[in-house]
């Protein structure tokens, strides 16, 4: 009997499985070391600077994430941070993610603070993000909350690229939603962006997540979904621990989407 070309020996068969096996393995180990040298390009958490306590968690979907946050001091003492969520996910989405890190690196030490104008806002942040994503030509586009604190004068500025959720304050024993609107970065050429600004309370905490954050809440819609954080940040006091302790952050594995969260924070009780 004759083996058919749609046919194969066992001896084949289990020389293909074993090839298969094999380069999922190098796959897997390529994953986990692009997820390694993610984690070390993130800042360090928890960080302190000028009373502002910083604190973030990042739980990829598998390996990669292409959720991002940074924050640091700028050239001038006050402080940035931002958190950004690149469409889809996996390599491609890891790949933006560490591209927008690079970029507005590049921007608030190079080529901002080289041009000595005005003091950058985050609209200006996000202004410069989009047209450098857009020379790119990625498919990909990137939605961000973008902020500035002035302790100096006690002054929040922030941005929002078509971000959900919106960025939470709580303070006063309340946590509502900032307001802020905005198109996201690397879609459009002509897309526009609005710093909003206000003061900043001497005791508050500043909540971002990304909306990967919905996949671990209960409600079954987006929009009760989106109204539970408010609550829950009220019910832990603003305070980042509590927070990822009441989602189960610690514990998640194997989600359907990315979940960041990132909370500033100051005096709390």
């Amino acid at each position: 009997m004759h083996l058919t070309p749609q046919q194969s020996s066992p001896q084949a068969a289990s020389e293909e499985l074993l090839l298969l096996q094999k380069q999922r393995a190098l796959l897997i180990d390529d994953q986990r070391t692009g997820q390694y040298l993610q984690q070390q390009i993130r800042p360090v958490t928890p960080w302190q600077m000028q009373g502002i306590r910083f604190e973030h968690s990042v739980v990829p979907a598998l390996y990669l994430s292409g959720d991002s946050l940074d924050y640091c001091a700028l050239p001038d003492g006050r402080l940035f941070a931002y958190l950004a969520d690149v469409s889809g996910s996996g390599t491609a989405a890891a790949l933006i993610s560490m591209l927008v890190k690079s970029i507005v690196n590049e921007y608030i030490f190079s080529a901002h603070a080289a041009a000595l104008s005005a003091a950058l806002t985050p609209a200006q942040v996000l202004t410069y993000l989009n047209q450098r994503l857009l020379m790119y030509g990625s498919d990909r586009h990137v939605t961000l909350i973008c902020a500035i604190i002035d302790t100096g004068r006690d002054v929040l500025q922030w941005s929002v690229a078509g971000h959900l959720p919106s960025p939470i304050l709580y303070t006063a024993g309340e946590a509502i939603f900032l307001r802020g609107k905005g198109q996201p970065v690397g879609l459009f050429e002509h897309a526009q962006f609005n710093d909003e600004q206000m003061p900043l309370p001497q005791a508050f905490s500043l909540s971002m997540f990304s909306d990967g954050i919905f996949d671990v809440l209960p409600e079954q819609c987006l929009i009760t979904s989106e109204a539970a954080l408010p609550q829950l940040m009220t019910a832990v006091q603003g305070d980042y621990t509590q927070a990822v302790e009441r989602l189960g952050l610690a514990n998640c594995s194997n989600m359907p989407d990315d979940i960041a969260m990132l909370v500033l924070s100051r005096n709390l009780a």
